[in-house]
């Protein structure tokens, strides 16, 4: 059986992250993403954005926005989190909204890397808003 098809991908690899927007170098480097399912995925889809998401051990990843939706879906690992203006434990099974441009956070409290899949979408159909970056706050 083949790993990847038109319209799956088995077990994905996550690599460094590239540059982007005001986030430091610092921040990038603890994260490791593959772009599984977007514009800029392995399977191209314009209208929703699926991103595999690693997150190194005590890292802090500070208050950022951005103008799309967001759902995270927690696979491993654990981190204490401020979406808006709720705190949450985040581990294996935690599933959240992120309302667009609601300032979100959170830090690594675990021994082993987070990880998590990160949905973000087109609200309407409207590509552009997909496709604005996040800001730090």
């Amino acid at each position: 059986m083949e790993d990847r098809g038109r319209y799956f991908i088995s077990q994905p690899e996550v690599g460094p992250h590239p540059p982007y927007s005001n986030y430091p170098d610092a921040l990038l480097s603890a994260m490791q993403i593959a772009r599984t399912i977007g514009p800029k995925g392995t399977i191209y889809e314009g209208d929703i954005r699926i991103t595999q998401f690693h997150l190194a051990p005590g890292t802090h990843y500070p208050a950022h926005a951005h103008p799309h939706p967001e759902v995270y879906i927690f696979m491993g690992g654990e981190a204490e989190c401020e979406w808006g203006d709720e705190r949450f434990m985040a581990r294996a099974g935690t599933v959240t909204h992120c309302p667009p441009n609601l300032p979100h956070a959170m830090t690594v409290t675990s021994d082993e890397p987070l990880r998590a899949y990160i949905i973000g979408w087109a609200p309407g159909g409207d590509q552009d808003v997909l496709n604005s970056p996040s800001t730090m706050l």
